[in-house]
Formats: structure tokens, sequence, C-alpha cells
């Protein structure tokens, strides 16, 4: 017989696949207010836990931080290692889906790994390991983590899991464009997902399926309806991150096959999705993919308009890492405009961030296209003598 805590996790975790997630709050309510009373802690952080990934699934990312904030310090007081890294994932997640807080996410996720390794806790060190390599910069990372999660899922028999990092793994081949590999993993990852009758991940999956079959010409238009699909179940769901990642996926299908007006539609949703659930950073990505539309539509003027107000939100939402993107994005534009001067100081901003953040990788390529700009300007100076004007 399980005990309240094991029956609580196990009813959030089978109303989270099916996204039932309004039906998550209302219980995890009561819950809270039934464990606060009875001073049964580890109940209460479980609540908390999933009222956290509820409201974060609703797009509620406020409400969410500041519940796995309490169940952080809760499972702390309590001197509970796997509640602390419950925790730790949540709000790994919600950095990450919610604030595109990609340093904060890993730092959590780092965290919940070691604490999951020195307690030897499998299942949680794979769940941990997950994390990181979905956030992963290189592909090739993503792809190590996720035949490690697969081997621990298969020795823990966990199907769940093991199409999670699948999925995982198909992803790492679509960055490297290696589809038939992608699709043949994601058609694995889907029979799981199936079997372990988790509706939202089986969603996703479709969706990525689409993305893969979107990139040949003779199976696009069947992609772009899987794409629709997984949205319109997203929409169904009200998974909002879901939902907003699946209207890039399809601007960014919409772009690549020079369908430009319907790439704009999608973005247009994302703005709109965005405003709608009142959140500042899925408004500033958004306006940032808008800056890229109108690069790609050779309108210069209009990408600045777009990347310097992208900038200023992630100022304003305090994300320091997407405004040194958009300010060097700034100065992509304008030295595409043989505005050199202008485009060395917005490189000069983003440098500035870049190291403040101890990223030196992204500090070295903005310092080396600084160094590209007075090469460019002397160059169209020469030009300038020989009686050949400078073209962007």
């Amino acid at each position: 017989m399980r005990t309240k805590t094991e029956s609580l996790r196990y009813d959030i975790a089978e109303l989270m696949k099916s996204g039932a997630f309004n039906e998550i709050v209302d219980r995890c309510h009561v819950e809270l207010t039934l464990a606060r009373r009875e001073n049964r802690q580890s109940v209460e952080v479980i609540a908390l836990l999933g009222l956290a990934g509820a409201q974060c699934s609703l797009g509620h990312f406020a409400f969410a931080r500041d519940y796995v904030n309490q169940a952080i310090e809760l499972a702390r007081e309590i001197r509970s290692t796997g509640l602390s890294i419950d925790a730790l994932n949540a709000r790994a997640r919600i950095a990450r889906e919610g604030f595109f807080q990609t340093a904060e996410a890993s730092e959590d996720y780092l965290s919940a790994v070691d604490q999951a390794f020195e307690a030897g806790d499998m299942r949680r060190y794979a769940q941990s390991l997950l994390g990181l390599g979905e956030i992963a910069a290189n592909p090739s990372d993503s792809s190590k983590h996720a035949w490690r999660v697969i081997d621990i899922a298969r020795e823990i028999n966990d199907g769940q899991l093991e199409a999670r990092a699948i999925l995982l793994l198909s992803n790492a081949f679509i960055r490297q464009a290696d589809y038939k590999k992608a699709n043949d993993g994601l058609l694995v990852a889907l029979r799981k997902a199936q079997t372990a009758h988790d509706r939202l991940l089986e969603s996703v999956i479709i969706g990525q399926q689409g993305l893969v079959l979107a990139q040949d010409s003779e199976t696009s238009k069947r992609g772009i309806e899987q794409q629709l699909t997984a949205l319109e179940v997203a929409r169904g769901m009200e998974a909002i991150f879901h939902e907003f990642m699946r209207l890039y996926t399809l601007a960014m299908t919409m772009s690549a096959a020079a369908q430009f007006d319907e790439a704009r539609n999608y973005l247009d949703q994302m703005l709109a999705l965005s405003q709608d659930v009142q959140h500042k950073p899925y408004e500033m990505y958004t306006l940032g993919m808008l800056g890229q539309w109108q690069e790609m539509r050779a309108e210069p003027d209009i990408a600045v308009a777009f990347y310097g107000r992208a900038a200023d939100t992630a100022r304003e939402v305090g994300n320091p890492a997407y405004e040194a993107r958009y300010l060097f994005a700034l100065g992509s534009v304008y030295q595409s405009k043989w505005d050199f001067e202008g485009a060395r100081r917005k490189f000069i901003e983003a440098r500035v961030i870049y190291r403040s953040l101890d990223d030196g990788r992204n500090a070295t390529r903005v310092s080396a296209s600084i160094v590209y700009s007075y090469i460019l300007a002397f160059a169209s100076k020469i030009m300038t003598l020989m009686g050949m004007r400078p073209k962007s």
C-alpha cells in the first residue's frame, strides 16, 4: 500500500501525462493546506512541487518560481536529499522554460546531478542528466547525456524516462542535420511514450517528427500538418511552453522554405501568446525572432528596431545573456549597413556583458567581430577612394 507521499507523487505524475494541469493545481492546494495543518512536511514539499510544475506548464511562471523556492527551502530544512533533488530539477525547468535562464538552470541541474550521484539514486541522477542534456550548447554533449540516461532507464525499467532520453538524442541528431537517425529515434520514442500513456510527451515527439519531415520537399506538407497537430494538442492542454515552442518551430520551418508571410503569421502568434500570458521573457524572445525575420527580408532598419526592443526587454527582465545576444545582433545589422562605429559600440557593449558572465567563448567571438569591423572599415575607405561605393 502506498504512503500518502507516494500516492500524491504518483497522482501528480499521471495527471501531468494527460495535461490535466488545472486539476493538479486544485488537488495540490487542498493537499498543501492539509499537510500544513497536520505538519506533514514531506507531503507539503510534494504539493508545492506539484503546484510549481502545473503552474509552469500553464505559463504562470512567477507563481511556479515562488512555489519551487518554498519547496527547496523546506526540503533542505527537513534534510530530504530526494526532495531537494526534485526541487532543484523543478527550479531548473522553470528557469529554462519560463525565463530562458540557461546558466541558472545549468547550476541547479549540476547540483542535482552531484547530490543524486552521492546518494546513489540512479533515477534522479538520470532525470538530472536529462535536464543537462536538454540545455547543452553542443549537440554532442546532449547525445552523451542521452545515451547515459537511456542505459539507466533500461536498467531501472522506466519506459517514460527512456522515451524522453531518446527524444533528447533525436533532437541532437536534428541539430546535426542527421534527419534519418533523428526520425528513427523519434519512432522509437513515440512507441515508448504511447506505452507510458504520456499524451503530452507523445505530442511533443509528433511535433518533432513533423519538423524532420518538413526538411524534405516530398514530405514537407505532412511535416507541417504534424506540427500543427502538436500545436493544437498543446493549446488544448494549455501547455504554454509547448505551444510557444511549436509556434517557433513552425515559424522557422516556414522561413527555411522562404514562406515569409506564413513565418510572420506564427511569429505574430508567439507575440500575442506572450502578451496574453503577460510574460516579458517570451515577449523578449519573440522580438528577437522578429528582428531576425526582418533581416531575412532585407529590412535592416526595422530589424534594428526589433533587436533594440528585445535588448531593452532582456535588460528589464534581468537576462544579461540574451541582452548580449541582441546587442551582438544589432552590431551585425549595423555592420551590414557599413555603419562600423555603430557596430563596434554594440559589439563592445555585448563583450562587456559576456565578460561579466565569465563567458569567454562568446567574448572571444565578439572580439573577433570588433577586429573584423576595423578591417571592413579600412576596406570601405579604400573602395571609396577608388570610386567604388560600398554595398551591404
